[in-house]
């Protein structure tokens, strides 16, 4: 007979020893089920599988049944009664009085029960489930287990969807992402506490998704909430950013709780590109983010009041020429490995120069503390725009490094501010052109194949172009780890210390990236290779990050 069950039961034993050691086995073995809780909170565990089509049609129904399964009331109902079978013929079955099925035969085993009542007093003897566990249905078996909501446990997220999605850990705040989950049946594992919540975004960007359309019902971005162990999470089939219809009545949300709050705070004005994307709602009626959310009404340089460009024709050969011929920049032991018709050193073709001393061993090490304070992550490279200005980052196969980029805290170390101060001086252009230090980690065998640091022609973005690459080697590596411009057969051999500096336009019209400078950081054999650098644009970088123009919304 089915049973509904509590959080708290008791066993009166007056069934005889075997019903009684039944009792205690089956309680033995719920203890044994709670030996097996993760003790690490909020990691992904895994994410290896892709569910069979017949997996993805079970899930799909247990996605439908998630309502009824939140809807399970732990230790409402008591039970009327469970029969424990010790398969000796006789009827075992106890219900709430105590009492059990064949006591009247019970006489007959006196001397049986004798020895019981040793052990166990009938009329004073109670076993009681521990009252801080609480029953759950397994969503893979359908059993009824039963757990401590005080432990941690892990849950499945299933994506069923069509987009590879990233899990945020719902903080309160902005989130905090803990896993991405492969489109079409991909699977992750999840250590979480009972109450934890989680939102799902499309992977790269911070663009919710939202299920399907249903008539008469307000869209809502998908939204988990960890309740029991082993619990599916279901991503279903067509979820998806919106789009059309649905987008444009959507258009102008908060995506996150704290919205509003970091709108009274000033956020609007203090990070107005961020704001604007992330948070329409609240800043609306301040900054007409609604108008705004059109990235190419918020981008124009007519908008953003962009000044003029750091070169015009002919200035990238003058500064070039300078760091070789004035006396001035000797100090930094410029080196030349080509030059236009190599008259001033090298081979003959665009600009390459290195300044082996340009770094004191102080800024190399504080350079590399600030990236350590940031945090490093796996390199990404940079894929589609969606039509708020997000720009998707995406794992590539070209590139297996580390890097991490250097604000806040990092920018305010003295080194940093430093070696910040010197490039500009040597340059000439000013640090608002500049995009933040990137830091870069290669271990042993890791690369970064061939690649150019601009885009391919003319950049009409607000910033432009990335004129000028900056790049500084913060170690010595012990074999390996060159960076070899490939289309010229030149390699540079890290040195800390040393400055490694090349254009990315063409010195007759800025506007115009040179294809000549593509590069490749080469496998580090032995060792460690430590790097960072500064892209410099051709116009103020700094006002367009603000404003969220760059692809940039970290």
């Amino acid at each position: 007979m089915e049973s509904n069950y509590t959080t708290r039961y008791t066993y009166r034993c007056g069934c005889g020893r075997r019903a009684l050691l039944m009792v205690t086995m089956m309680m033995l073995s719920c203890i044994m089920l709670l030996g097996v809780v993760s003790a690490s909170a909020l990691v992904p565990e895994s994410e290896s599988t892709i569910a069979s089509e017949q997996e993805k049609a079970e899930i799909n129904d247990l996605g439908k049944e998630n309502a009824a399964y939140d809807e399970y009331n732990y230790g409402v109902d008591a039970y009327e009664d469970v029969d424990v079978d010790d398969n000796d013929g006789d009827d075992d079955t106890c219900v709430n009085d105590g009492t059990c099925g064949n006591e009247d035969d019970e006489e007959e085993d006196d001397d049986e029960e004798d020895d019981d009542d040793e052990l166990f007093d009938d009329d004073d003897e109670t076993f009681e489930k521990d009252p801080s566990l609480q029953d759950y249905i397994d969503d893979e078996t359908g059993e009824i287990k039963s757990f401590d909501p005080k432990k941690i446990f892990n849950v499945v997220v299933v994506n069923l969807s069509e987009y590879r999605a990233d899990i945020y850990w719902d903080d309160g705040q902005y989130g905090v992402v803990i896993a991405n989950v492969d489109a079409d049946g991909g699977r992750s594992t999840l250590n979480t506490n009972q109450g934890h919540g989680f939102f799902i975004t499309r992977h790269g960007l911070r663009e919710n998704l939202y299920p399907e359309a249903e008539e008469g019902e307000e869209d809502v971005p998908l939204r988990f909430e960890a309740q029991k162990p082993n619990q599916k999470l279901i991503i279903p089939e067509g979820a998806a950013p919106l789009s059309g219809e649905r987008a444009n009545k959507n258009r102008c949300v908060d995506r996150y709780g704290m919205c509003a709050k970091e709108a009274e705070r000033g956020a609007c004005k203090t990070a107005p590109g961020w704001m604007i994307v992330h948070c329409c709602k609240s800043c609306d009626e301040e900054l007409n983010a609604s108008a705004l959310l059109d990235v190419d009404v918020r981008c124009s340089r007519e908008q953003l009041n962009m000044t003029g460009p750091a070169w015009e024709p002919g200035d990238l050969d003058e500064l070039f020429e300078k760091w070789v011929t004035d006396d001035e920049f000797k100090q930094y032991t410029p080196n030349v490995l080509s030059s236009p018709g190599a008259k001033f050193g090298g081979i003959d073709g665009p600009w390459i120069l290195t300044l082996d001393t340009f770094l004191t061993d102080f800024e190399s090490d504080q350079i590399w503390k600030g990236g350590q304070m940031v945090g490093f992550d796996r390199s990404t490279d940079q894929g589609e725009t969606n039509e708020f200005g997000e720009m998707e980052q995406i794992v590539s196969t070209t590139r297996t490094s580390s890097n991490a980029w250097c604000n806040d805290k990092c920018e305010r170390l003295p080194g940093v501010i430093s070696a910040t101060n010197k490039i500009e001086k040597v340059t000439g252009i000013p640090r608002k052109n500049y995009e933040s230090y990137q830091i870069l980690e290669y271990q042993k065998d890791q690369f970064y194949r061939m690649h150019h640091d601009s885009s391919s022609g003319s950049d009409d973005t607000p910033s432009g172009h990335r004129i000028l690459t900056f790049f500084l080697y913060l170690s010595d590596v012990e074999e390996g780890g060159a960076t070899r411009f490939s289309k010229l057969g030149l390699d540079v051999k890290p040195m800390k210390g040393r400055a490694l500096v090349w254009p990315s336009v063409m010195n007759d019209n800025p506007d115009l990236w040179d294809k000549r400078m593509y590069h490749e950081a080469r496998d580090v054999i032995r060792g460690e290779k430590r790097a960072a650098n500064h892209w410099i644009h051709l116009y103020d970088y700094e006002t367009p990050n603000l404003w969220g123009c760059t692809g940039s919304f970290s």
